[in-house]
């Protein structure tokens, strides 16, 4: 999945300026997608020079004419093509989450001041969230419940929010205690010895298809021995 596909699902609602996207995608999707002003005019661009996209100018004095764009035939096929194929499971690179595992190798007032700051960005993200999910619930509810997926996606990203609060607690916990400090060589092979022995496949493991068995053996074991008599 990339940002042009994002842009094409917005579309799909009805023709907007570039700013107005810009706008109305920070609040539709800005929870959901990271990108800046300057990918989505990019994106934006590509997808009108694709033929994805069409172009009008519409008057706006005193200021110059805006650019609407609007979901063509064309883009429309792709964005119902690309809604219609599943989407890939989402794989974590979390690189605080590495650094955390090695918590026993560190200096933990360093990690514990970046778990800080981590802290405050979800909060303020929370917070907003918050805000965002009260502007919803202010809709009538006949109408809201004709956006219960867009409804949906900000619930999911305040649990996510909430979940990762939670858990920042329980670090605090672990690096005021400090038990690390205390790991013996014997602790650590126990450890390695656990968890690498468990015999458990990973979650996204591809399984190897089954081997084929081969054509010509299969031939010989199906065809009839010759001169042999019936039984």
């Amino acid at each position: 999945m990339s940002l042009r596909h994002v842009l094409l699902v917005y579309l799909g609602s009805g023709g907007a300026a570039g700013y107005d996207i810009v706008k109305g995608f920070q609040h539709t999707y800005g929870y959901l997608w990271n990108a800046s002003f300057q990918q989505v005019y990019r994106d934006l661009g590509k997808l009108h020079e694709e033929g994805l996209l069409d172009c009008e100018m519409v008057d706006n004095a005193p200021r110059p004419p805006r650019k609407v764009y609007h979901l063509n035939q064309t883009g429309w096929q792709a964005m119902l093509e690309w809604l219609a194929k599943p989407a890939p499971i989402p794989r974590l690179n979390d690189a605080f989450m590495v650094k955390v595992s090695a918590v026993h190798l560190q200096d933990p007032d360093v990690l514990a001041g970046e778990l800080e700051q981590l802290r405050q960005h979800y909060q303020d993200t929370l917070a907003h969230l918050y805000r965002k999910r009260a502007v919803f619930e202010s809709l009538p509810e006949s109408v809201l419940e004709k956006f219960m997926g867009v409804f949906l996606t900000l619930k999911r990203g305040i649990h996510l929010a909430e979940s990762w609060l939670d858990w920042a607690d329980e670090l605090d916990t672990v690096l005021a205690a400090r038990k690390w400090q205390q790991l013996t060589p014997a602790d650590v092979h126990l450890f390695l010895e656990t968890l690498q022995g468990d015999g458990l496949p990973q979650p996204d493991s591809v399984r190897q298809p089954a081997k084929r068995p081969d054509s010509k053996a299969k031939r010989i074991q199906k065809s009839p021995q010759r001169g042999g008599k019936k039984t």
